[in-house]
């Protein structure tokens, strides 16, 4: 009898015997989903899927509010609910569904609206992966909803962006600090790694609430002293080893770019070349290449550690090959000679600066 009915039903195109149909296969699969081999479940799934396409919204709305709570759910027919740019189609499946893996939740979130990250975030539990991306995307309503998710959790980048932009909704920032899994000691180590744009806004921030805010700023200070510490002791070691010559300045850069550590380049370059931190930070962070090109000369860095470098710098500055290309032609036309000539106008100069501040 339902045989007859389906395909009855199969030969008649209106939107309401498509809708029909759509209930009678979604209710034959659900009433035997436990006894289906993965091939039948894939067939109904794909059968779901072309007959979800036939249907008006409000139909796709209901059928998406019947299989989201279903462990059972065929993965393309989640998969297709929770892509629907309707909200009241993809909001219950996105919220509820546990057939949607962590992949497909970052795919949506980077791509969908907001209504659709924030019925993200009403999920029981989010993982690392899928909160980065609700931080980087996520509006005010976003942020707000993933960092008072309980069950939601940060990896150290995702809890950075969120700490970064909830400087702009101090009520975010203070939820944060109150979450059961994120400690004064953590959130204050992202905020020890904010840029100087963020930094900015956290002072903001310290005028507007005091005593919240410098609690953190404290916290994040003593986490960076500790970390910078740690660092020039790290480096210390590896220029004694330099010096015995059991490794190489070059051998040194190639491993730190391949770690993305542009913070210990910069230190190894202070120590070996003598110069003030402020003016390596500074010559490194500059998209002009003539101001560290002259201190690597200076210290006969090899072209292959230097191109390491420059394509280390050229990421954390966000800057394209063609600026690589431009320091490596800069670099080959300095010489030795030139660069110790440069760098002894540049001590001389900051000797009588430092002695003018006496």
């Amino acid at each position: 009898m339902m045989f007859d009915r389906l395909i009855a039903l199969s030969q008649e195109k209106s939107s309401e015997k498509r809708r029909d149909l759509l209930v009678l296969i979604s209710e034959l699969f659900t009433d035997g989903a436990e006894n289906y081999t993965d091939a039948e479940t894939r067939l109904f799934g794909d059968i779901l899927c072309r007959l979800v396409d036939q249907v008006s919204v409000d139909v796709r709305a209901q059928f998406s509010e019947q299989m989201a709570p279903l462990s059972c759910t065929p993965h393309a027919v989640a998969l297709r609910l929770a892509w629907d740019e309707e909200l009241s189609v993809s909001g219950v499946m996105l919220e509820q569904s546990d057939v949607l893996t962590d992949v497909d939740l970052r795919n949506i979130a980077g791509s969908l609206s907001q209504g659709h990250l924030l019925a993200i975030t009403r999920r029981k539990e989010l993982s690392e992966m899928v909160t980065q991306v609700l931080a980087e995307r996520g509006n005010a309503e976003v942020l707000e909803g993933v960092t008072r998710n309980e069950r939601a959790r940060f990896s150290d980048l995702g809890l950075k962006r969120l700490a970064t932009r909830s400087l702009d909704y101090p009520k975010i920032l203070k939820a944060l600090s109150k979450r059961a899994d994120m400690p004064a000691e953590r959130l204050a180590r992202a905020i020890a790694a904010f840029d100087a744009e963020a930094r900015t806004k956290l002072e903001n921030l310290v005028a507007a609430s005091p005593d919240f805010a410098a609690l953190l700023v404290n916290e994040a200070a003593g986490i960076a002293r500790q970390q910078k510490q740690e660092l020039e002791k790290e480096i210390t070691s590896l220029v004694r080893r330099i010096g015995q010559r059991l490794s190489t300045l070059d051998e040194a850069i190639d491993a730190f770019a391949r770690d993305d550590r542009l913070d210990a380049v910069a230190e190894l370059l202070v120590q070996v070349s003598g110069l003030e931190e402020s003016h390596i930070a500074n010559v490194l962070n500059h998209d002009n290449g003539y101001g560290i090109a002259v201190v690597c000369r200076s210290l006969s860095i090899g072209d292959k550690a230097y191109l390491k470098l420059s394509q280390l710098r050229a990421k954390h500055l966000r800057l394209e090959a063609a600026a690589i290309d431009a320091w490596l032609a800069n670099y080959a036309e300095i010489d030795r000679q030139a660069a110790d000539r440069a760098l002894y106008f540049h001590r001389m100069r900051m000797a009588v600066l430092n002695a003018e501040k006496r």
